[in-house]
């Protein structure tokens, strides 16, 4: 029996829980080139998560094909400072939960939608700090990429503001 290092263990884990995580469900249909049609719940209104994604030009485009993807949540704003990137944002997010949502350059108009419950940030690092908690001061809940700062005094301020407007942070 070989022993394996706390590292390897650790490596090897997060390897495979990441692999399991990104892998498709897998399907026992016998026709494999029949698609069949996706089944969405149905989910009242009051009930669904209304999101904005900030910035989806690379990581964003995840953000937004998961989001689209949930049967309680919907992608109301998407803001990215490139107009360029904006309609292939739009196509994705409408393809998936057949429904536009509103395009904005400027992220401080998301800020100030009252209508939307969560903000997802997937903006260049620079700015992550402070696009949360502007987030957190107008009353929203906040998933940022990582890194969540570029020093710790910024996440530091991070953590104060979510814990004195009492939001949901994560990362």
């Amino acid at each position: 029996m070989s022993l394996h290092s706390r590292r390897q263990f650790l490596q090897t884990s997060a390897l495979l829980s990441a692999a399991t995580v990104s892998m498709p469900q897998l399907s026992f249909a016998q026709d494999d080139k029949k698609k069949e049609k996706k089944v969405v719940k149905k989910v009242s209104p009051s009930e669904r998560l209304r999101v904005a994604v900030i910035g989806f030009n690379g990581q964003g485009m995840g953000h937004i094909r998961g989001y689209a993807g949930m049967a309680d949540t919907e992608i109301v704003m998407l803001c990215d400072t490139d107009q360029k990137v904006a309609e292939k944002g739009i196509k994705a997010a409408r393809d998936l939960q057949e429904k536009e949502p509103v395009y904005v350059q400027d992220l401080r108009r998301v800020f100030d939608d009252k209508s939307i419950d969560a903000v997802s940030i997937a903006t260049p690092n620079h700015w992550h700090a402070l696009a949360s908690i502007w987030a957190m001061q107008s009353g929203k809940d906040v998933y940022v990429e990582k890194p969540v700062s570029h020093n710790v005094s910024e996440g530091r301020r991070m953590v104060e503001f979510a814990r004195k407007l009492g939001r949901i942070v994560q990362t």
